[in-house]
């Protein structure tokens, strides 16, 4: 399945003056924000990690060096700095959510993923990411109806969001009905027209609803005959 998810959540950038602020933690942890943006996410740990020697109990800090570590693939490690980040505040959604991405899209310990994901929904029930995170478990389960509902529910709270769309085209092709998927295809095609998964997939369904029709029309003729 060509389900459109990203492991980490994005993050946000505020650049600052380094004359300003030298060597502080908001230093460091926009200079692992810059770093992250850019892809280079060995640089961005290593300046989260400065930012966390002045300030080890700052959560969103640990989130986003947990992030950067499950971008190299190192999920148990940020693993580890999501349940630090937990046990600093339990009730924190963000954490919940992406030690579940980690755990069920990183390490396909997926009942695991499923109840960090509810913890997080629980907490935030509008949670986009954690409704995509579900739904793309439950759909590596063959739970495909389960998923679909995960995908209806996020694509309500970002309507705008085109792989909400693309994610819900996947599963409905998946479940066999194709004239669905090809409308949710197109619908992420309208509001993002280079959107080229939603566009492959798309024209796979089309396959897929031709096809249908051929042998329908095949059944129907040996049923007269």
């Amino acid at each position: 399945m060509k389900l459109a998810i990203t492991i980490i959540l994005t993050l946000a950038v505020i650049f600052i003056s380094p004359a300003l602020a030298d060597y502080t933690a908001e230093y460091w942890s926009n200079q692992g924000d810059q770093y992250f943006t850019n892809g280079s996410y060995e640089l961005a740990a290593a300046s989260y990690d400065k930012a966390l020697e002045l300030e080890p109990e700052h959560v969103a800090l640990l989130d986003n060096k947990g992030s950067a570590l499950a971008n190299l693939g190192r999920y148990e490690d940020a693993i580890a700095c999501f349940d630090q980040a937990l046990k600093i505040n339990s009730s924190r959604a963000e954490s919940h959510c992406l030690k579940g991405l980690a755990l069920s899209m990183g390490l396909a310990r997926n009942e695991e993923g499923l109840a960090s994901l509810e913890k997080a929904l629980q907490i935030n029930p509008q949670y986009y990411d954690a409704w995509t995170g579900k739904g793309m478990t439950l759909a590596n389960d063959g739970k495909l109806e389960d998923a679909l509902s995960c995908f209806q529910n996020a694509s309500m709270i970002k309507p705008q969001n085109p792989q909400g769309w693309n994610n819900q085209g996947v599963v409905l092709k998946e479940l066999g009905r194709y004239d669905d998927a090809v409308s949710c295809f197109e619908r992420a095609l309208s509001l993002d027209p280079s959107y080229e998964i939603a566009a492959q997939n798309k024209e796979l369904a089309e396959q897929d609803l031709r096809q249908q029709s051929s042998d329908n029309d095949v059944h129907s003729m040996s049923h007269i005959l």
